[in-house]
């Protein structure tokens, strides 16, 4: 006669794998994004910008800000450098007027502030830190209940 099976099933001790999978997709995702905004604001030309307009679009949590400002490259006006005027990633309404440290690329500045990087790292590193806990638990062989070597 056969034994009765376990009330729990064997899918609810582990996580589904298409949910593992989503994690980790994400994880990288967002660990990526925080690698290349810092390289992106680490490389590059540097320069001091000016903050001249800020336009907010939509509302709530799906506001929108786009700046834009000026910034010599060149050297000095009496040097030959010239006025560049284009978009500065990075900076919001609070900034305009200010001078603020940026590196170029094209005709967008970006600013050199490191809340965003490493906030998106942070986050990233979050779920795979979990998950490789989890699949760390998974993968050792777990002592049996009553099998002691004494």
């Amino acid at each position: 006669m056969r034994e009765p099976q376990s009330e729990t099933p064997a899918v609810a001790k582990r996580p589904p794998g298409i949910a593992i999978v989503i994690a980790l997709v994400a994880a990288a995702v967002m660990i990526a994004a925080g690698i290349f905004l810092l390289v992106q604001r680490a490389t590059g030309t540097r320069a001091l910008a000016t903050v001249g307009d800020c336009v907010t679009t939509g509302g709530g949590r799906w506001a929108s800000v786009h700046c834009t400002g000026s910034w010599v490259v060149g050297g000095s006006l009496l040097e030959g450098g010239h006025v560049i005027v284009g978009t500065i990633d990075g900076v919001d309404q609070d900034s305009v007027g200010k001078t603020v440290d940026v590196t170029l690329r094209g005709d967008t500045a970006y600013s050199r502030g490191l809340a965003l990087p490493l906030l998106l790292i942070g986050l990233g590193l979050v779920p795979a830190a979990g998950m490789a806990l989890a699949a760390r638990a998974a993968l050792l062989p777990h002592p049996r209940a009553g099998s002691g070597s004494s």
